[in-house]
């Protein structure tokens, strides 16, 4: 599997998005209904892996109602543990302008099967544009396993990056003198890991793409998740975009991620 970026495309971090947490009336065409069924269903789209949801049971769902039509074909979300589910499918996504879709219930639009660990599982969605877009849950999910779901686009690497990456770590360390002259270290958080990877030459396309994701993650505002063909990252930009044309239409570019520590 390739090298590719899911990032929120939909705004679901921005402040003219509404959720509302609810229940879907069946599990076949459903439709949505307000209610209180799930705890701290705000946790569920904060940009923090540390903060989770509970008190999930079967059909019970969360809304993201963006300002304006968004268009995804992905979604991500996050467990910090084994979900209690054996097998089988665990969420349902749906995407619509409406909580019946004009009576007729929502279409299912991509799922997300059972985990037994810690980490990210991600699904491709049926490329859909709405302004309602939601995740029902199927089954018990053991509480406080899930910290974040971002639903978004998928943007798959045409290439693969060039084979020098560098990574180093930064340490949020300032040293500071005191007026005796002497030198103590202040340490604001963890060790995190700094990734440049580079294009020597990709196409006018890519980097068009490059730069919609970008604007749609506001540049360093936004979290998003990294897949770099083995592994998942939870980053952000740590520095803007900067593009060279090497030949007409073909540029190079380097991408500077910063990890998120939650």
């Amino acid at each position: 599997m390739g090298s590719y970026f899911i990032y929120d495309s939909i705004n679901m971090y921005r402040s003219d998005m509404t959720d509302s947490e609810g229940q879907m009336s069946d599990s076949g065409t459903p439709t949505f209904s307000t209610g209180t069924t799930v705890t701290s269903h705000e946790r569920s789209s904060d940009q923090n892996i540390g903060t989770a949801i509970s008190g999930l049971a079967d059909l019970d769902a969360i809304e993201y109602a963006v300002g304006s039509s968004a268009t995804a074909n992905a979604a991500a979300v996050y467990f910090n543990a084994d979900d209690g589910i054996s097998s089988g499918t665990i969420m349902n996504f749906f995407v619509d302008t409406s909580r019946d879709s004009g009576g007729s219930g929502l279409t299912n639009k991509g799922t997300i099967s059972a985990v037994s660990s810690a980490g990210w599982a991600v699904t491709d969605l049926t490329e859909t544009t709405g302004t309602k877009f939601f995740v029902e849950f199927t089954g018990s999910i053991t509480d406080n396993v899930i910290t974040e779901i971002l639903i978004g686009k998928k943007l798959s690497f045409e290439v693969e990056p060039d084979v020098n990456v560098q990574t180093k770590r930064d340490y949020g360390t300032s040293v500071q003198k005191s007026l005796g002259g002497v030198e103590y270290a202040l340490n604001t958080h963890d060790a995190q890991e700094i990734s440049t990877i580079s294009f020597q030459n990709i196409s006018s396309t890519f980097k068009t793409n490059l730069l919609s994701m970008q604007d749609d993650i506001k540049g360093e505002a936004k979290k998003f998740l990294w897949y770099d063909g083995s592994s998942f990252h939870w980053v952000r930009l740590d520095k803007p975009l900067t593009f060279t044309e090497i030949a007409d239409g073909r540029f190079s570019t380097q991408i500077v991620l910063r990890q998120q520590i939650q």
